[in-house]
């Protein structure tokens, strides 16, 4: 029997036998995860429906303290202002404030205002939030609040489920006595949540005895149930999202093709076997070889050279690229996650030690404030001025100067305390301020620049704010521009500025507006860089700002609070060695974002 027969036969036989353990591997380890991932995916989802909902609630819940701790609220509650509800509580103010429910609750539970407008329709019409006209003592919205701040829950109302929140009336100074309970409401808009988490979900009537979380599999889809538990902790509805079992499908599918093309690809090199030894196959395979034997000990899976000739071993080179392309973004999700778990640890990390670091200073303070109280200082005060007075007896002087030396003492002792406790004092902003500084250095000490393949990553994250109503994006990019930088956090960065610019349209109440990004060659320190220049037409802000836009709280709009972003946007393009600036020719005039990044060398842009 000749050699290529016997070669042909065996390798006929380890074909099949290969085949049959890759299906069993395949079946008892990737169709498991398959599973495992759909069920994270469903719960992801779940989390995600239950996290819009609570939002919503957060954003009432600010509007209602905005309110609440007001002087014309707690005048109006008094029995003053009258013109209080025609200029606040109108279908048009509401609207703003984005809520559908105004309820003013008196001390006692009697409600003093109900007033509510749909705006689904092209009219709003009224509606009323409650048929009560007093809640009882016990109600959660008659409870102390332990400080001054707001609460919020949902309602079960005939308009729907309803998010809430309230807080007590006070002045603005939020100063009591507490002038009764104001309470904002949104009815939930499912549509607009399913729109915005791009998760199916539905909202059932409570049916059950007891709250419960469950997670159903069928064949084509997966249910999560949450309860939803109204404001006296009752159950309401239940949270039903689905996501369809498309994963799970395409693994037994990826399993049965991956032992089809297999087969095939056995078959057809026993097929050509005499022909391939005779001429370049064995040349062919040393190579694979030879790639095979780098990427184990470099550990980079390396794409395999194109292959142009049309045969089996170009389709395992096809076949073998797709995998290591699949492999790549497989670990580009865990590096993600890996540098989000790491951030959130160093940031627990650093809070941790700051907590034990200033743990010291109420006490300071509080001896401080009690020293500054001491009744003994205004004894001498008195003292002081009747040595003042010269028509006084000796007997009286003596013991008054008596009370003056002792006192002076005591000042004397008082001040080396002060003067040790500010020491003290100095030293807790010295520590907390090496905490952060090792922080930082740590933070930036981990990260490595690395080639980015610009172009692509701008466009990926450009949907962020695409997806806005009358937003558009226009790009001006070359397709060969790659910069070096943190590839996580700049991701974050283009999503923290297109969001701006996005939102820089809409507050101009225009409904539409362009964001341009542009791309031109820059020099950064002596070096080639790219510019990368993001422009809006939207409401600007005053030249002026420009320096101050990136100060940790600062905000352009009143109506947002924080001011985190463009901050720790300008930190973290700063850790990669880059720049960023911004730009305005003032109110309702746009405003220009640019941000300049070193260019990788051409030897590394193959790894972008």
């Amino acid at each position: 029997m000749r050699i290529v027969t016997k070669i042909n036969l065996a390798l006929a036989a380890v074909v099949g036998v290969s085949a049959l353990l890759n299906f069993a591997a395949l079946q008892a380890t990737v169709a498991p995860r398959f599973n495992q991932i759909e069920d994270e995916t469903a719960q992801r989802n779940q989390d995600r429906a239950l996290e819009a909902i609570q939002l919503q609630q957060g954003q009432v819940a600010a509007s209602a303290r905005d309110y609440a701790f007001w002087d014309d609220t707690f005048s109006f509650m008094h029995g003053e202002n009258a013109s209080y509800e025609v200029k606040n509580l109108n279908a048009e103010s509401m609207k703003a404030l984005n809520v559908n429910f105004y309820l003013a609750l008196e001390p006692d539970g009697g409600v003093k205002i109900d007033k509510g407008f749909d705006f689904s329709a092209g009219e709003p019409a009224e509606l009323k939030l409650t048929s009560e006209p007093r809640f009882p003592a016990g109600h959660p919205y008659l409870a102390e609040f332990p400080e001054a701040g707001s609460r919020t829950g949902l309602v079960n109302t005939k308009h729907g489920v309803v998010a809430v929140g309230y807080a007590p009336i006070l002045d603005s100074e939020r100063n009591g006595p507490r002038a009764g309970t104001l309470l904002f409401g949104k009815i939930i808009d499912l549509d607009l949540l399913r729109e915005t988490t791009k998760v199916d979900f539905e909202l059932r009537p409570f049916a059950g005895a007891v709250a419960s979380n469950s997670m159903v599999h069928s064949d084509d889809a997966i249910e999560v149930t949450s309860t939803l538990m109204d404001v006296e902790g009752k159950p309401i509805a239940d949270l039903v999202s689905k996501t369809s079992r498309s994963i799970s499908s395409a693994g037994h599918q990826a399993v049965w093709a991956a032992l089809a093309l297999l087969l095939l690809a056995g078959g057809a090199l026993i097929a050509s076997l005499a022909v391939i030894l005779r001429r370049i196959a064995l040349k062919r395979i040393a190579g694979m070889r030879e790639h095979l034997v780098q990427i184990k000990s470099t550990g980079t899976l390396h794409p395999l050279p194109a292959d142009s000739r049309r045969d089996e071993l170009s389709e395992m080179v096809t076949a073998f690229n797709d995998m290591a392309a699949q492999l790549e973004e497989l670990r580009e999700q865990l590096r993600r996650q890996d540098y989000q778990h790491g951030a959130a640890d160093q940031a627990a990390e650093v809070l941790h030690n700051i907590r034990n670091a200033v743990s010291p200073i109420a006490a300071i303070i509080s001896d401080l404030a009690d020293e500054t109280d001491a009744r003994w200082r205004d004894n001498l005060d008195k003292a002081l001025g009747e040595l003042k007075n010269g028509r006084i007896d000796l007997e009286r002087r003596e013991k008054l100067n008596q009370f003056v030396s002792l006192s002076a003492a005591k000042l004397l002792e008082a001040e080396r305390k002060r003067h040790s406790d500010v020491a003290t004092l100095k030293g807790i902003v010295r520590h907390v301020d090496r905490i952060l500084k090792d922080g930082e250095a740590l933070s930036r000490a981990e990260r490595i620049a690395e080639p980015i393949d610009l172009p692509r990553q701008l466009r990926a994250f450009a949907s962020v704010a695409g997806r806005r109503p009358g937003v558009s994006i226009e790009f001006d990019i070359a397709d060969d521009v790659c910069v070096l930088g943190h590839r996580i956090p700049l991701e974050q960065v283009w999503g923290n500025l297109l969001i701006n610019a996005a939102e820089a349209i809409e507050a101009t109440g225009r409904g539409e507006g362009t964001i341009r990004v542009r791309v031109v060659e820059a020099e950064l320190n002596g070096a080639p860089a790219a510019e990368i220049q993001i422009a809006d037409d939207g409401d600007g802000f005053p030249p002026d700002a420009s320096e101050r836009i990136f100060q940790k709280g600062f905000s352009t709009r009143r109506e947002r609070s924080g001011g985190l972003g463009l901050h720790w946007c300008a930190n973290a393009v700063g850790a990669m060695g880059g720049r960023l600036f911004a730009e305005s020719d003032g109110p309702g005039r746009g405003a220009t974002l640019r941000l300049v990044l070193p260019k990788a060398r051409a030897g590394l842009r193959s790894a972008a």
